[in-house]
């Protein structure tokens, strides 16, 4: 039973307060066919809409199978609405965006109807209200008739056990009318019914009860038809929850079915996504820019990074396969000491009889050099350098012969190409030296004796003439000869030398440190030799200690560019597994740059606190109008048995997945015009991004959609049922 003790109802407008209902004193149930009558604002709809729980009451009690309803919750009368309610609208309160099949598949979805069997089940019930012809056609297109149909087809799949219809008829002709309420009579049977009605006469028939209401007030309360009212049913709270997968359903089925208010949302997120995502580049942008070069080093292209083993072992084939497949990486290049390597090259070209000389040339490998189109043979290499160094001689050398000498030997090797520097500034980095391109081997070969030989250092002890044991260092560089007639214990070093060490013939003890190989050699003769000598003579069994390792201890990689250099690096270094070194972003430690860093951050901070709000706001203003046209849909959803619960689901994940196509569509336009940006472009700060700093910002993108839909939230659930539907139809 359905029983209001003195129920009363205010309304409040303009600092206005109206009555609705006054003392209303009313007990139904099931097996009435009740008709209320009245003229129009003598309370019938408002009665109506306090029995089914979609609008409030604010004096006396109304009890359901003799509970007390006063202290009901939002939720409370979510549950009673989804468990007894069934609504049929004057007014329809269809979901327009949907097709007739779409609106009864919601009541079945949103009641737990086994999901196996809802499509069956809405077929049925609407071929049972004669609309399996119009299953795909939108509710907007519908007739009046057709729509009314639609919503008793609705109230059908519901089952509840107490039907409200208010005016069912109201905006029909006669024979529909006539049609519409042998309809519902047909599916009232052991049910309450409750049909608000300007006509009683439509109704006589079947009606059991007409209660008149005038002002507020029940006038008349008049059995027509003898039954038996009996309670409602006991029936289990409805805590049905649609699971994820019906809820992603129903989330894209109502993004779908809205397509312009979708697209609105999409590019007021698209907006959103694209200007916190500059703004956030613009950030990385000027921490990257805090860094301070280092000059111990000769070649240092912010593209540079050095790697060594963290637990100082070689690298193994598995491992520079790895760097090489690095997405990020151009070139890994090991003997990568050849590049502070200080060579003279001698050059002998056409008819010229006098040695030309390249001071400090700069050694690179094939590999790093992908636009150089050149097949490389072991003995052939590539030549760029400035014109001013030929003076007036012939310019191009292609052809010709350059002589690399080292270690007292001169190795002749055939200038496969000649690119003039002025004309291919774009192929060459920046070094200001001449520049030789060799291939791989040959750049391992000399990487084996130039590297080695120019970080040698020899450390000598032994006894004076005055009994005192020195220790003396030769000077770093010196270089290594090969002398295969030496004797084991013999090594042999210029004169100048021996000479500057005061020293004659001596036992010495001998430490040759060649970058990671160190020998230990024990009561050594040192003999000046050959007097011309330029080096340090040593047989083969030293020499191929020294130089024939084939392990690679530390290797240089390059980045595609400076930005992929500074996230190539953080990546690395973050493995755990090597030690990195990038000169180009070598932070400075001190204080005062430190201090600068940390205010810039702090203003940074407040900087994207206020521009977070504005366009917080902003985009809160601009979709409020879509907020007000879905509050109806999300009304009429409460009416079927949505709880809170099921509306957040929809509300959140709704603008979830905009915002997520929306950064989706960034980050397409990001992958598209990477391979196009240049240094000096506006987007190169989204160069600074790394795959965190990407994940950064998609978790930014959906907590903003979440916080927008907090609001969004809030404003669905401002006003009860009634009172939305009412702003509707104004």
């Amino acid at each position: 039973m359905i029983r209001l003790s003195n129920v009363s109802k205010y309304y409040s407008k303009n600092q206005t307060v109206s009555l609705g209902l006054r003392k209303i004193n009313l007990e139904l149930g099931l097996n009435e066919f009740v008709a209320i009558v009245g003229e129009s604002g003598s309370g019938k709809t408002t009665l109506l809409n306090v029995l089914s729980g979609i609008d409030s009451y604010e004096e006396g009690e109304m009890y359901i199978n003799n509970d007390e309803t006063s202290y009901f919750s939002k939720a409370d009368w979510e549950n009673y609405r989804k468990k007894y309610i069934a609504f049929i609208f004057q007014n329809y309160h269809l979901i327009e965006s949907y097709t007739v099949l779409q609106n009864v598949e919601a009541a079945l979805i949103l009641s737990g109807y086994p999901k196996e069997e809802i499509r069956d089940r809405a077929l049925e019930i609407i071929d049972r209200v004669g609309l399996i012809d119009h299953i795909k056609h939108k509710a907007t297109k519908l007739s009046g008739g057709q729509k009314q149909r639609v919503v008793i087809a609705r109230a059908i799949a519901k089952d509840a056990p107490v039907i409200v219809a208010d005016e069912p008829t109201g905006n029909l002709d006669s024979e529909s009318a006539q049609n519409i309420i042998e309809l519902l009579a047909e599916i009232a049977k052991d049910k309450l019914v409750i049909v608000v009605t300007h006509d009683f006469k439509q109704v006589e028939n079947q009606a059991t009860r007409r209660i008149r209401i005038f002002d507020g007030e029940i006038v008349e309360d008049k059995k027509i038809k003898k039954v038996s009212p009996n309670n409602l049913p006991s029936l289990e709270d409805k805590d049905y929850k649609m699971n994820f997968k019906e809820t992603i359903k129903m989330v894209f089925r109502n993004l779908w079915a809205t397509p312009k208010k979708s697209i609105l949302l999409l590019v007021i997120f698209l907006f959103s996504t694209f200007f916190f995502a500059f703004i956030y580049a613009g950030f990385l942008y000027s921490q990257a820019e805090q860094t301070s070069y280092n000059n111990e080093l000769s070649y240092i292209p912010d593209t540079r990074i050095i790697l060594n083993k963290e637990d100082g072992s070689a690298f193994t084939e598995a491992e520079l396969t790895s760097l090489e497949n690095n997405r990020r990486v151009a070139s890994v290049v090991p003997f990568d000491f050849m590049f502070e390597v200080r060579q003279y090259i001698q050059m002998r070209i056409g008819d010229w009889y006098d040695d030309f000389y390249l001071p400090s040339p700069m050694i690179f490998p094939i590999s790093m050099f992908p636009d150089v189109d050149e097949d490389l043979e072991e003995n052939e290499i590539v030549v760029s350098f400035q014109e001013y160094y030929f003076e007036d001689e012939p310019y191009d050398i292609t052809g010709e012969t350059l002589n690399l000498m080292f270690n007292d030997e001169n190795i002749a090797y055939h200038i496969a190409k000649f690119y003039p520097a002025e004309d291919h500034q774009d192929m060459f980095p920046n070094v200001g030296r001449p520049i030789i391109i060799v291939h791989e081997n040959t750049w391992n070969q000399l990487g084996k004796v130039l590297g080695f030989s120019s970080y040698t250092q020899i450390s000598l002890s032994y006894i004076n003439n005055n009994g005192q044991e020195v220790f003396y260092s030769l000077p770093r560089g010196e270089r290594i000869i090969l002398n295969d007639t030496l004797p084991n214990n013999q090594i042999n070093v210029p004169d100048y030398l021996l000479n500057y060490m005061g020293m004659g013939e001596a036992d010495v003890d001998i430490t040759i440190d060649a970058f990671y190989e160190t020998l230990e050699l024990n009561d050594m003769t040192i003999d000046s030799g050959d007097p011309d000598l330029y080096g340090i003579e040593v047989n083969q069994a030293i020499y191929d200690a020294l130089f024939n390792a084939d392990e690679i201890y530390q290797v240089s990689i390059f980045a595609e560019d400076s930005i992929d250099a500074i996230n190539l690096s953080e990546s690395l270094e973050s493995s755990g597994d090597y030690q990195v070194y990038h000169p180009a972003s070598e932070r400075s430690s001190n204080q005062l740059e430190g201090l600068i860093f940390l205010v810039m951050n702090i203003g940074f901070i407040f900087m994207f606190g206020g521009l977070f709000l504005v366009i917080f706001f902003v985009a809160y203003v601009i979709i409020k109008n879509i907020i007000n046209s879905k509050l109806n849909d999300y009304a009429i959803f409460r009416t079927i048995g949505a709880n809170k619960s099921t509306i957040r689901s929809f509300i959140y994940l709704e603008t979830m997945f905009v915002a997520f196509f929306a950064y989706v569509v960034f980050l397409a336009f990001v992958i598209i015009i990477n391979p196009y940006i240049n240094e000096n472009g506006p987007l190169y700060v989204l160069k600074f991004y790394t795959f965190k700093n990407f994940v950064y910002l998609l978790i930014f993108v959906l907590v903003f959609s979440l916080l927008l839909s907090r609001r969004y939230l809030s404003r669905v659930y401002h006003d009860t049922v009634a009172e939305t539907l009412r702003r509707e139809m104004e």
